[in-house]
């Protein structure tokens, strides 16, 4: 096949899926989507790049259902029909195996704060952008007024942060360790959300607007994940 052929099947896969429902185009991209035209291409490695798709989709946030739509509009853009049963099926457990796998796995607990990590954070916000839920939550971030200097203090000031964001949030809201002395919260705006900040008071405290696109909020995941 020419070359030109991966970039043209990837357009047409993408524009499908969009057609079929995939809710956020600018998240569509993903390294096993590359994998995955590879091995079409090549006509072999189709059960290993299907299985390394679904656990993609689902380490983004993606429900099966949804990536179900994905998988079947890279068939259907090639004028396949219907996904066979061997593609879907390893699909399937790629997708169960990254949503089902131990917390560690998945590095979803920072082990000394036991506060979430920028990775689960990410598929947090993806579930709240796919859920047309961005203009209802704010990010709030707490961090010291001055960076303490030496490791003793920096973990003593981490896990002064983790149990005053604790304390303020204590329902559904997504904690997470944003920097070695920043944390975050992902929770619903409101008239209740000031008064819940008390317990962070002693701390530099800003609460932000989740920005229009996911995309731009990965953007402000990385700067607020920076050193301080």
């Amino acid at each position: 096949m020419d070359e030109d052929i991966p970039g043209s099947l990837r357009s047409r896969w993408r524009k499908r899926s969009l057609e079929a429902g995939w809710s956020l185009p600018e998240d569509w991209w993903t390294p096993a989507v590359e994998h995955a035209i590879k091995a079409v291409n090549r006509g072999h490695d189709l059960i290993r790049a299907c299985a390394a798709l679904g656990g993609a989709r689902a380490r983004a946030g993606v429900g099966i259902g949804e990536g179900m739509n994905d998988l079947a509009a890279l068939f259907t853009a090639l004028g396949l029909g219907e996904p066979p049963f061997t593609a879907a099926r390893s699909f399937a457990v790629g997708w169960t195996e990254a949503s089902f796998a131990p917390v560690n796995g998945l590095c979803c607990e920072d082990p000394f704060t036991g506060l979430a990590t920028m990775t689960y954070l990410r598929t947090r916000l993806a579930e709240v952008y796919r859920g047309s839920l961005a203009a209802q939550h704010r990010l709030v971030v707490a961090e010291p007024y001055e960076r303490p200097g030496d490791l003793a203090g920096r973990l003593a000031a981490m896990l002064a942060l983790a149990g005053a964001a604790r304390e303020a949030f204590a329902g559904d809201e997504t904690l997470a360790q944003l920097a070695p002395a920043r944390v975050g919260a992902l929770a619903r705006a409101g008239p209740a959300l000031v008064p819940r900040l008390t317990p962070l008071e002693v701390f530099r405290v800003s609460v932000n607007r989740l920005p229009d696109g996911y995309e731009q909020a990965l953007t402000l995941l990385r700067t607020l994940s920076l050193d301080p």
